[in-house]
């Protein structure tokens, strides 16, 4: 009896495992009006933060020289955000400890300030003359979250478990 709870758990897991479970799912277009496209430049704001204010006012600034660019904003208390937020951080390397954190291509500017600003604008000139990818392509690679771990680790423990019988 223990054997066939034990194998119909594993099957489960294993199920639940290929299937993604418990993944969030992450867009990687963003839909204006009646157009659909992928965003060049992925920002991640918290709402009265006056450092991701002043970098939207810069950000706002430098769009309209580029208006074949789109941004995706994500506030960092919805749903999903700091999931997105962590996939990003450890796709490009760095440790997003503060708001804002803004993804441009291959860069990521994170905080405020004159290197930022200074960053930001290197990104986007450098974007729009190179052309740069969608930094949510990235996040729809898809990074396995920590329950699809879980789940993998649990199946393959209950595997290892009904061998030794």
């Amino acid at each position: 009896m223990k054997t066939r709870i034990a194998s119909a758990l594993l099957v489960f897991l294993v199920a639940a495992a290929a299937l993604g479970f418990g993944q969030v799912q992450t867009p990687s277009t963003v839909q204006t009006g009646s157009q659909t496209i992928s965003p060049t430049i992925v920002v991640f704001y918290a709402a009265g933060c006056p450092n991701c204010e002043r970098m939207e006012e810069i950000l706002d600034a430098l769009l309209v020289d580029h208006p074949n660019m789109t941004v995706a904003r994500y506030e960092i208390d919805a749903p999903g955000a700091r999931s997105l937020l962590w996939k990003l951080s450890s796709r490009y390397k760095v440790l997003a400890t503060q708001v804002p954190v803004i993804f441009v291509g291959d860069q990521a500017i994170v905080g405020a300030g004159r290197a930022q600003e200074f960053a930001l604008r290197t990104a986007i000139d450098d974007c729009a003359t190179l052309g740069c990818p969608s930094p949510l392509d990235y996040a729809a690679v898809g990074v396995p979250n920590d329950f699809l771990w879980l789940g993998l680790f649990v199946g393959m423990f209950l595997l290892f478990l009904l061998l030794q019988r």
